[in-house]
C-alpha cells in the first residue's frame, strides 16, 4: 500500500482503519454489532432501524476525521476482511472477488436496497451469500455505506479473495 492508502478492515465487532502514514483507529463497530444492537437481529429491518445503524458508523467515522481529516483525501479506499468480500460476492453473484475490483456505490446502494427488502429465507438464495454472512451482511452493507457516504466515495476497492 503506499501513503494515502486508507485500509477498512471490516470485523465481526469492529473496523480498524489505518491511513498508511497518517493513523490508525478502531470503530467499536462491525456488521454483528449492528446487526445485535441497532438492527435487532430484525429479518426485514425497519427504515429507523437501517438509519440507526448507518448513523453509529457515519458518527464514529466523524471521530476519526476530526483527529485526522487527512482520511478525506485518502486514495485509494480499500475495504478487507470476509465481511467486505462477502458483500462483494453478492454484488457479482460469485464466490470470488478478482483482483482490482472496486464496489461502485450506486451498486452498493442497489445491493442494500435489494437484500433490506428480502427476508432472511429469501436472502439465502442471493448467488454469492455464504449461509454464514445471510444475517451480517445488512450490517456489512451499512458499514460500507456509511463509510461511503461520509468519505464521500465514488467507489471502495475490495480486497480480492475467495471466503
Amino acid at each position: 500500500m503506499t501513503p494515502g492508502t486508507l485500509r477498512v478492515a471490516i470485523d465481526d465487532r469492529a473496523i480498524e482503519i489505518e491511513l498508511i502514514g497518517g493513523g490508525r483507529w478502531t470503530l467499536p463497530v462491525g456488521p454483528l454489532t449492528l446487526v445485535e444492537r441497532e438492527l435487532e437481529h430484525a429479518s426485514r429491518p425497519a427504515p429507523e432501524q437501517l438509519t440507526n445503524a448507518l448513523g453509529i458508523v457515519s458518527d464514529h467515522l466523524d471521530d476519526v476525521i476530526r483527529e485526522s481529516a487527512m482520511v478525506l483525501d485518502a486514495d485509494p479506499v480499500i475495504a478487507t476482511g470476509s465481511h467486505a468480500i462477502s458483500l462483494a460476492n453478492v454484488e457479482l453473484g460469485t464466490d470470488v472477488v478478482p483482483d482490482g475490483y472496486a464496489l461502485e456505490r450506486s451498486d452498493a446502494d442497489e445491493v442494500f436496497r435489494t437484500l433490506v427488502a428480502e427476508p432472511i429465507p429469501e436472502r439465502l438464495h442471493n448467488p454469492g451469500l455464504r449461509p454464514e454472512h445471510v444475517e451480517s451482511i445488512i450490517g456489512t452493507c451499512c458499514v460500507v455505506l456509511a463509510a461511503m457516504r461520509r468519505l464521500e466515495l465514488t467507489h471502495i476497492s475490495i480486497e480480492s479473495g475467495t471466503i
